[in-house]
Order: structure tokens, then sequence, then C-alpha cells
């Protein structure tokens, strides 16, 4: 329910079925949930769970760049204590369970558990697309070759930034290499997880739903069974729901923090338990993501305009030949729960479960292996790669926790390859993407606020 279990490396049989010879790989984009973390909120105290998480020992070992009286540059080290109210007047420095004082978490801060994870996962990225398919150096090459970026929330961008070091680590990053460029960007501009703060029309769309949500299961069985197991802890005695105090999500987001971490952080049994932590599941996911499913305008306002810059990257991928030196081969994308399970919804894709730790979808561009003369030809004959037709003999393939899924809309013939429909024709996903795609995000942000109810119930494109 909360850390991913992930899958071993991929058999020779399994390479010969997954990756067919008859296609050459040719861009990947992986956009993944940061690791473990500590909670966001600080819940439960009343069962004896601690405020103060001791799983960060990054805290003690933190460098700033300093500018220094020379007018040069250099880094300061510095550690991280935590202060609280002491028992009498004044502070006392926050300590662990065996005195530790260097390695308190902040809320919602990237633990010890969520940085292996994750390296983790950049080291199953290494193995697959350096060490078996050979499709990225073994050592890190120019940044052109990849393209890097995090959200603004630090545990997303301390996750990318341990799934670089597990696919290139120090070992086979080189001191002369350039400086890595990890791209971010202002709140107001932010597309790698759904914006509702920035977009009114989506916030009202999310909030309508969520309301049906509760109507839906505020008094159905699932919540009454939570409120007998686990009711009897929520402090102010109130019942459980999905708009409760705390949220139904917030509750979930604490259990699972707890699931992921050390005795030192546990809550007490009934939380754990099978059908408690269903229910939340299904509770949780039809309120955050039911809407994706049933509604366009959701679709394109909560991922449509990162879809369309993924697509953007594959279409201009079609006019660089496999060859070509220095050419984008990988993107990397440290994200949220939500990016990952909208995403899925969205392309008709997803599983009903809430996305664990370290979640990743993998966007796999292919192109066909008999197309290396016959298009490179062309384009030097017309000088252009992004003439009509010019995806043609390219497929796109998505995988979830590194396991192949099938796009929607690339189930219908002729919009995938013969015989294996998780491989979607470029040109099918580029109509799908094109679909939810706004053409001003925006803009489109600011229609529609009239409109009160559930979005229209609409079909995935």
């Amino acid at each position: 329910m909360a850390t991913l279990n992930p899958r071993g490396p991929l058999t020779t049989e399994e390479l010969s079925s997954l990756y067919p010879s008859s296609l050459q790989l040719h861009l990947v984009h992986i956009i993944f949930r940061h690791g473990e973390r500590s909670p966001v909120s600080a819940r439960f105290q009343n069962t004896g769970l601690t405020p103060f998480w001791p799983y960060c020992k990054s805290a003690a070992k933190f460098k700033s760049a300093v500018l220094e009286p020379t007018g040069e540059w250099s880094s300061l080290a510095h550690r991280r204590r935590t202060e609280t109210f002491g028992k009498a007047a004044g502070t006392a420095i926050v300590t662990g369970p065996d005195g530790d004082m260097d390695g308190i978490c902040l809320l919602g801060e990237l633990t010890n558990a969520g940085r292996a994870t994750t390296l983790h996962l950049g080291q199953r990225i290494r193995k697959l697309y350096v060490e078996q398919l050979k499709f990225l150096p073994e050592n890190i090459g120019t940044e052109s070759e990849y393209y890097l970026r995090a959200t603004f929330v630090p545990r997303a961008l301390e996750s990318l930034q341990q799934v670089v070091a597990g696919l290139y680590p120090a070992v086979n990053r080189s001191p002369t290499s350039p400086v890595l460029t990890i791209h971010q960007r202002f709140f107001s501009d932010e597309n790698l997880f759904p914006n509702e703060a920035n977009c009114k029309r989506f916030r009202q769309i999310m909030r309508e739903y969520s309301k049906m949500s509760a109507e839906k299961w505020n008094n159905s069985p699932e919540m009454q069974h939570l409120q007998s197991r686990i009711g009897k802890y929520i402090e102010d005695g109130s019942a459980i729901s999905v708009d409760g105090h705390p949220k139904l999500s917030g509750i979930m987001d604490t259990v699972n923090a707890t699931l992921a971490h050390g005795p030192a952080t546990k809550l007490p049994k009934e939380f754990y338990e099978e059908e408690v932590g269903r229910n939340m599941d299904t509770i949780n996911v039809d309120e955050w993501f039911g809407a994706y499913s049933k509604s366009s305008e959701c679709r394109r306002l909560g991922v449509g305009s990162l879809l369309g810059e993924t697509l953007d990257r594959m279409l201009a991928a079609t006019s660089d030949a496999p060859e070509k030196e220095g050419r984008l081969k990988i993107a990397l994308m440290g994200s949220h729960d939500t990016t990952i399970a909208a995403l899925l919804a969205s392309l008709g894709a997803f599983d009903g479960k809430w996305p664990r730790f370290t979640s990743s979808v993998a966007f796999e561009m292919f192109r066909e292996k008999e197309l290396k003369q016959s298009k490179s030809l062309w384009n030097k004959l017309t000088r252009r790669g992004d003439l009509k037709g010019a995806e043609d003999g390219y497929y796109v393939r998505l995988k979830y926790n590194e396991y192949p899924v099938a796009i929607k809309g690339c189930k219908k013939p002729g919009n995938h390859l013969k015989g294996d429909e998780s491989f979607c024709t470029l040109a099918a996903f580029k109509e799908i993407v094109g679909n939810m795609r706004p053409k001003d995000w925006a803009a489109e942000c600011l229609v529609n606020l009239d409109k009160t109810g559930i979005p229209p119930v609409e079909e995935v494109e």
C-alpha cells in the first residue's frame, strides 16, 4: 500500500519479447513519484506517534553555495537541528529515539528510505537502458542527451537527484563533465502535477467531484467500517469522512508514511488491517482521480499540457537519426502521486490503486529499423522532419512500474503494432494527446466558471 516492490531485471527471454528486433528504441520519458517521506502534517499524536521523525540523515550533510569576500563562489557545509518548545520556558533540541539530533525530518521531507528507493530506481534504469539494451552510454554524456526536471517541492528534486545518482553513479560521472542542468518552474507555470491552485476551472471541477464523492461514500458501508475500526483515534471525536477533519486522504497519508518506515513511527494495529487499507484506498482514489476517467475538461486542464510537451519531444525526435551524436535520449522527471495517477487515468490505463512511493510511468518511443535509411534520405531531400506523416513507422509504449500497459485509444485496429496493443502508433498517440492538450492552458482555466454540477461523463479519447 505504501512502498513499491519493484520487479527484478528482465531475463533474456523477456528482453526479446518486450523489445522486438524489428524496432529500435529511440527516446524514453520517465516520470516518477518521489520516494518515501515523512507525513505532510503531524497527526495522531494522541496515539503516541511522534511529530518528529528520525529518518533524515541528509540533514547532517547540507551544502550551500555562498559568495566569499573575494567575489568567488564556494560551498558552506552545515547541518540542521530542529528546535521545539521545551517543557519549561525556552526551546529544546529535538532528538530521535537513539538520542540522534542530526537526522530529524521536516514535514513532507524525503527520508533515508525514500533516498534508497529512488536510488534503486535509477539503478534499475541503468540496468535496462545502459547494460542490457545499450541504449544509453555507460558514462554520462553531453547535456543534450538528457533532460532533467522536477517540481519545486524539495522531495521531488531530491528524488530526481537520487535517480540520476543511480543511473550514473560517481564513477560514471567525469569531473570534467558539464554541470548537470535540472529544470524547474514557477508554481504558476507548473504542469508536472495537476495544478489545481493556479487553474480556477480545474479547481472548480475537482471540488465538485470531491463533493460528489463525499455524498457517495460518507454513509457507505466502507466508511462505516473505517469508523468502527479507527474512528476512536480521531482527536476531536468527529466522524471519519471524505471531507472531514482530518480528511480521509490525510489519514491515509499518515498511514502510508508509517507503513514505509520503522518501528519508531507506528500507529495502532487497527490502521494496518487489510480491509481498512482497502477501503481507504478505494474511497480516496475515487475522490482524487475519478474525474479524469469521466471528464475531458478535467484531463485537459489536469495533465493535458504535460502530455503535450512529452509529445512535442517525440515529434522533434523523429527528425533525428538514431546514430546522431548528442541527440536527446532520455527525460527524467521528479513528480508526485497525483501526477502518476492522473496520467494513467487520463490515458485509460489506471489500475485504480493509489500509486506507491517511487512509482513511475515511462513513455518509450520506438522506430522501425527499416526506416533507418529511407527516413533519413527523406529528411535530407525535404530538409525537414515535421511533414505530415513524419511520425509513420514510430511507436509509443506506456509502462507503469516497469510493466507495459495499453493506452485505451491505442487498442483500436490500425492504432497499434500488429499483435501487440501496448505499442501505440505515434500517429494514434498524437491524436489521443491532441484531443487532451489545451491550446492555451491559462486561458482555458478561466472559461466555464459559470457552470455548476459534476463534469459531464465522457469516454477517454
